[in-house]
């Protein structure tokens, strides 16, 4: 998967560095006009970050960084996953330690002048004097100069986070030559970078016993009394892009393999786009040793199924990271639409599966698709196999 580099891909990745850090620069220089150092610790924190499951389960850490730096501080995360019905903060985050309060909202809700301007006005009432922005991962020039004038808008007094962290320039030689920090880690950088203490990578979330009691009894009435010698590996066949998926055949034929050979019992996850899948993959395995729950749980029951797993099987989507927040290994099977590592699930033991070095136009979706179909059943079995020889098998 590697190769040597040329003195144009170098020159390329040069003009790259440069081009995010004068960017940034700009972001900077703008930040220190706007807003100023803050005397003493800050009372009231706005913290700003977007997303869907995956983006807010890799902000969690940086989240529990905030709070513990300003243990007395009221803070409020403000988010959106995007148009209404789309899963986020909300569904994961609410009734959580490190957040005070947690303020969503939808594309409809500002989608016109009207509208924002209220939204402007409503937030601007709470008196925040400190903003921090979590930008997303492609987040450009343009959207955090917007959110800059944004928070100055809000009246508060300091403010910090707009930085440029990708670009798609020259986006075939950073994907084939580049590999970056996870986003939880790389979000954290960002806190470090501004003098916010940060001891360690943690997760946590506010699972009721109701939930937790849910998702142990849907084992337990599946395959009765759940102990270390049940052989539980989870899998997600779905995802946001269909071009991000691994064919769905070819995820029936590892499940099958795992129960013929070690007895597996197999979980089928996701959420209710993900069921027609999840029942075409269920048709291919002995019924007895499979259980669907994809579009029947909530987010965090889910994340409570998944501690009961020995690994995960998953497309690059939020189950992926949910599964690294419980604690438990991922198969990460991943295409070329971003820079490696930045989206691999975060922490140890997980198997990730790329290819790159294609001959093709990364920006394209038919390339994307084929890259992720160059991952052959074989390479899955295989890194399948280390895992439980050396997770599964040594607990039991």
């Amino acid at each position: 998967m590697s190769q040597s580099i040329s003195f144009n891909k170098k020159i390329q990745l040069l003009v790259v560095k440069l081009w995010k850090n004068w960017l940034s620069f700009w972001l900077n220089f703008f930040q220190r006009i706007l807003f100023k150092k803050l005397k003493s610790a800050p009372k009231n924190i706005l913290i700003y970050k977007i997303g869907n499951i995956g983006d807010i389960v890799c902000a969690v850490p940086s989240f529990m960084a905030i709070r513990r730096a300003y243990p007395e501080a009221k803070i409020t995360l403000l988010t959106s996953p995007g148009k209404k019905g789309t899963l986020g903060a909300k569904e994961l985050l609410t009734g959580v330690w490190y957040l005070d309060e947690l303020k969503a909202y939808y594309a409809e809700d500002i989608n016109s002048l009207t509208k924002k301007i209220n939204f402007i006005l409503d937030l601007k009432e709470k008196y925040f004097d400190l903003f921090i922005q979590l930008p997303d991962d492609l987040t450009n020039f343009r959207t955090l100069f917007r959110n800059l004038i944004f928070a100055k808008c809000l009246g508060v007094k300091a403010a910090f986070g707009f930085k440029i962290r990708t670009i798609q320039l020259f986006k075939k030689t950073q994907v084939d030559y580049l590999f970056n920090k996870t986003e939880a880690e790389s979000l954290l950088d960002i806190l470090k970078e501004n003098k916010i203490p940060v001891r360690e990578v943690e997760f946590d979330f506010n699972i009721s016993s109701q939930q937790k009691n849910k998702a142990r009894n849907l084992l337990e009435e599946k395959w009765g009394k759940i102990n270390k010698n049940n052989l539980i590996v989870a899998i997600s066949p779905g995802g946001k892009r269909e071009t991000n998926q691994w064919p769905i055949e070819r995820f029936t034929k590892v499940a099958k393999y795992l129960q013929e050979k070690y007895g597996a019992k197999i979980l089928i996850v996701g959420g209710p786009g993900d069921v027609f899948k999840a029942e075409i993959i269920k048709e291919g395995l002995n019924n007895s040793g499979v259980l669907v729950t994809a579009g029947k749980l909530e987010l965090l029951e889910t994340l409570e199924l998944l501690k009961y797993c020995a690994f995960l099987i998953s497309n690059s989507t939020g189950t992926m990271h949910l599964a690294a927040a419980a604690g438990i290994p991922v198969v990460g099977l991943f295409t070329v639409r971003d820079v490696f590592g930045r989206w691999f699930p975060y922490g140890k033991n997980h198997k990730i599966l790329y290819h790159k070095f294609m001959d093709c136009n990364y920006k394209k979706e038919e390339c994307i698709k084929k890259s992720i179909e160059i991952i052959a059943v074989e390479e899955v079995i295989n890194v399948c196999d280390e895992l439980i020889k050396k997770i599964w098998i040594k607990t039991t």
